[in-house]
């Protein structure tokens, strides 16, 4: 699968960079989560305050940490620089949205990817494109880096969480209070 480099006490070195690490804290927490659901409440929504159902959200995030990761890993794995991250590619209708235990195996899948990313990959300049406008398909190309796209699919999952969590709340479900808190709001409630 990937070959996850360890420093001297055996921690995957993805582990010990920080945008890997928000990454993996945010991936983690969607673990929990799921796997505090049953299969049923997975796929349950709360219309009309929100109309996605809590496997809706999880495959959109997921989705946009696999455009990264298709990027990375179908070109850039050995070029150290990812080809184009595709934000616009979305897997709608796919078993992810339906089946809790997909969502599981593809988080515990990038996950183990994070961990074996390194530095040097993590700094290489990237190419993306997204669409940007509401009235008529518009797609934009950047440039960016693989660091700067990664934190901006963890900071999206989180958003997710929180539209996830709104549902879970209603189902009488608790879980864990920092799940869907952005870690700018979680530094300032520490602070508190």
């Amino acid at each position: 699968m990937f070959a996850t480099p360890k420093n001297h006490q055996g921690v995957p070195v993805g582990r010990e960079l920080p945008v890997l690490q928000g990454c993996i804290e945010a991936l983690e927490q969607g673990h929990e989560c799921l796997s505090s659901l049953t299969d049923d409440q997975y796929l349950w929504s709360a219309p009309p305050h929100v109309t996605s159902t809590i496997g809706e959200h999880f495959r959109h995030l997921l989705d946009l940490f696999y455009a990264v990761y298709n990027a990375y890993h179908l070109h850039g794995q050995s070029q150290n620089a990812p080809e184009m991250i595709d934000y616009d590619y979305r897997r709608r209708g796919h078993s992810v949205e339906t089946s809790r235990q997909r969502g599981l195996s593809e988080i515990e899948h990038l996950i183990h990817w994070l961990e074996s990313v390194s530095q040097k990959q993590l700094k290489a300049t990237v190419k993306l494109s997204t669409e940007v406008s509401l009235t008529h398909k518009q797609s934009q190309q950047m440039q960016s880096t693989l660091e700067r796209e990664l934190t901006f699919v963890a900071l999206h999952a989180n958003h997710h969480f929180a539209m996830a969590k709104v549902t879970i709340s209603l189902l009488d479900i608790k879980v864990n209070d920092e799940f869907g808190l952005a870690p700018a709001t979680l530094s300032y409630m520490r602070g508190q």
